[in-house]
């Protein structure tokens, strides 16, 4: 009965409970190395934001080209590029020009376009279709909009030659057209000349020519919708007159924070190892 009545009270949990007050005489004898870690702490957040320049940031919203074709169930037309297609292809370093390179800043950097291609930033805003959104940033204003602009000039270009090999078939296509319709424009005068009017050549013809008329005009407005419906800016360039990183407030939070963690470590983990060092040498 005694050693079960000894075992009970060296297993009992209420011994090893930490209570608030255990707490607070830990934070009074330990206060010295948790505030020291704080001020280095803050020392290194300070250090880090006077080292680290200033970054500011360049948005734009860039509306898809598109071309357009007499349809009723399509009345705004078709995008040249999809918006994913495009996001895709602006991550490869060769989509950047060396003129692109130069405005953003990036001509003396080493492997310039891939550094680039992996600071622009696309994405498909929420609820706005055939456009994309893009962010980038730069050590000034000034290079944020030059940088977001040039790569909106590079995006207009390349879409503009994508909408050519569209515009290229139109024409061929039109061509072919006007061959038709002359040629049944002809018959339809002959046909009136000699008084068969209503015979199945006649008839043939007219219907031929009321298709390559309405196909006609679906190649012209394609041909004419590639000047007016190319790539565009949905708004003007915006850059931040403030830089966006690095963020102040958070850096010198997270120096705070991180020291203050980091001395209660290093001050529990003494006072665990120095009651471990005392209950050796009482052991011993």
């Amino acid at each position: 009965m005694q050693f079960s009545h000894s075992s009970s009270q060296q297993n009992d949990p209420g011994d090893s409970e930490i209570s608030f007050v255990d707490i607070l005489c830990f934070l009074k004898s330990a206060w010295k190395t948790i505030g020291a870690f704080a001020v280095l702490g803050l020392i290194g957040a300070i250090t880090y934001l006077v080292v680290t320049p200033p970054m500011y940031e360049a948005s734009a919203q860039i509306r898809m080209a598109q071309i357009s074709q007499v349809n009723p169930a399509n009345p705004f037309g078709t995008n040249v590029e999809d918006p994913i297609s495009l996001i895709a292809r602006m991550q490869f370093p060769t989509n950047y020009s060396e003129q692109v390179i130069r405005s953003c800043g990036y001509q003396d950097r080493p492997q310039a376009a891939l550094a680039l291609s992996k600071a622009v930033k696309l994405a498909i805003p929420k609820g706005v279709a055939n456009t994309v959104e893009l962010k980038i940033l730069a050590p000034s204003q000034q290079f944020a909009a030059s940088c977001a602009q040039a790569i909106f000039t590079q995006i207009n270009r390349m879409q503009e030659e994508f909408s050519q090999v569209f515009v290229e078939e139109a024409k061929l296509k039109l061509a072919a057209d006007n061959e038709r319709i002359e040629a049944a424009r002809k018959l339809i005068a002959r046909a009136d000349q000699s008084g068969s009017a209503m015979s199945a050549a006649y008839l043939s013809a007219r219907d031929e020519l009321s298709y390559f008329l309405t196909d006609r005009e679906k190649m012209l407005d394609l041909i004419n919708s590639v000047k007016s419906r190319g790539t565009r800016l949905d708004a003007p360039i915006y850059a931040s007159d403030k830089p966006v990183s690095p963020k102040k407030a958070i850096s010198l939070a997270a120096g705070l924070l991180g020291g203050l963690f980091l001395g209660m470590l290093i001050a529990l983990g003494r006072k665990v190892l120095g009651k471990l060092m005392g209950e050796a040498r009482g052991a011993l």
